[in-house]
């Protein structure tokens, strides 16, 4: 069994903007033990992962089995009507939109879209005829 927790506890804390102290704050544990985590060194007990998973509004399958850096989920539901998914940019540094947010968004083929970039928040677009 490959266990993906370490991963997906980064990926999730990243994500949502948490530091570690604000995670171990949350399910009452200490900072190190989050941290332990995270690098693989020990696992969170079930009642840990149970208040992580409800956190971050997964299930505890996708918390512990599923890699969530090879997911691509439109169910906007799952992530407070957040879009997630993951892009692939090619070598000419072009990327791909996933469909179901083009849909959502009514995004076609020859709109503008606008990059928004910041160091510590990470990068947002937005289709132009919203401004």
């Amino acid at each position: 069994m490959n266990l993906c927790i370490a991963d997906n506890l980064k990926l999730l804390r990243y994500r949502s903007g948490y530091t570690l102290e604000a995670i171990a704050e949350i399910i009452s544990v200490s900072r190190q033990s989050v941290a332990k985590w995270e690098s693989g060194d020990s696992v969170p007990d079930v009642i840990n992962c149970v208040k992580l998973a409800s956190l971050y509004k997964i299930s505890l399958d996708e918390l512990v089995n599923r890699p969530l850096t090879d997911a691509v989920s439109c169910d906007f539901a799952t992530m407070e009507d957040r879009i997630c998914g993951v892009l692939e940019v090619s070598q000419q540094g072009t990327i791909s939109i996933p469909q179901c947010v083009m849909d959502t968004f009514n995004i076609h083929c020859g709109d503008k879209v606008l990059m928004l970039a910041d160091k510590k928040q990470g990068i947002a677009l937005v289709k132009c005829s919203q401004f």
